[in-house]
């Protein structure tokens, strides 16, 4: 599955890796009660005894470079039998792999950097140099202690390790391709990043990665934060840079294709797909 629009000047793609079926809103945001999560599910007309999220990795042509976004979670079928999707729906795109030359990602959670190493070792874009912050792959590399690290830990050393010499950290502010920026975003992991796009758009990762709760509720903790208070206080630093900077969102974990934009409501936000892309 695939969808192509203008970002900016840039031609770009989204494709899909397949959805991810999770617990439901109440185990994995903490602060607001049950009734009031469910309440928002409701209102948003998604059932309540589950989470669904969407991959939606991004494919961008800029400056001579063909860049990926975030890679999905590969053959691994961790949270449910849909996802796995990427190469099918490249291929769908007519995308070739090798023609992949940046592999940028937002951070190293299983479904987001999964999708680098086949099952057989070797690397799916053959030709990709791999970014990211380097207090990423310094915290995963440290392995660190806690519950639910050690499926992040074995995917690092897997998919990521044996490509080091291929990895070039970014910095804050970096524009490390032509009209692309990062921006540290950390919390939901120590060295996550979103990016800036030229022309007034945002790639923001897993900032506020679920719809409707991340936007009603930007101070609920989540269970997948490594640290879920300044996971919070990141999330609403970028809603209200986003919604004040008036910024186009691609957002991975968004209702397919995860674009549109981000508007304040109450005392919270809310995310607004664009009119004109498909369900």
């Amino acid at each position: 599955m695939f969808h192509r629009f203008s970002l900016g000047e840039m031609a770009a793609t989204i494709v899909s890796d397949g959805p991810l079926t999770l617990d439901a809103a109440p185990k994995i945001f903490s602060g607001p009660p049950a009734e009031a999560l469910d309440a928002a599910m409701v209102a948003a007309g998604l059932p309540t005894d589950r989470v669904r999220v969407e991959q939606n990795c991004l494919v961008v042509d800029t400056g001579g470079r063909r860049a990926l976004f975030d890679n999905g979670l590969g053959s691994r079928k961790l949270y449910g039998r849909q996802s796995g999707k990427l190469l099918e729906s490249l291929a769908e795109a007519g995308i070739d792999p090798a023609s992949i030359d940046a592999l940028v990602l937002t951070h190293a959670h299983t479904d987001h950097c999964w999708g680098t190493m086949s099952d057989a070792g070797t690397p799916n874009f053959p030709n990709a140099q791999i970014y990211l912050a380097q207090a990423e792959l310094d915290f995963w590399t440290s392995n660190p202690p806690g519950q639910k690290r050690e499926r992040s830990i074995e995917g690092v050393k897997r998919h990521l390790l044996p490509l080091r010499d291929r990895i070039h950290f970014v910095r804050d502010g970096e524009e490390f391709l032509p009209g692309v920026q990062a921006w540290t975003t950390p919390g939901h992991t120590p060295g996550h990043l979103a990016y800036l796009f030229a022309g007034g758009w945002c790639l923001t990762g897993d900032v506020a990665f679920h719809h409707p709760i991340s936007y009603v509720f930007p101070e609920a903790e989540s269970a997948y934060d490594v640290d879920p208070v300044l996971g919070a206080a990141t999330r609403r630093r970028a809603l209200d840079r986003l919604a004040a900077d008036k910024l186009q969102v691609v957002g991975y974990h968004q209702p397919w294709p995860g674009i549109g934009r981000v508007e304040r409501e109450g005392g919270g936000f809310r995310f607004v797909a664009a009119s004109d892309a498909p369900c």
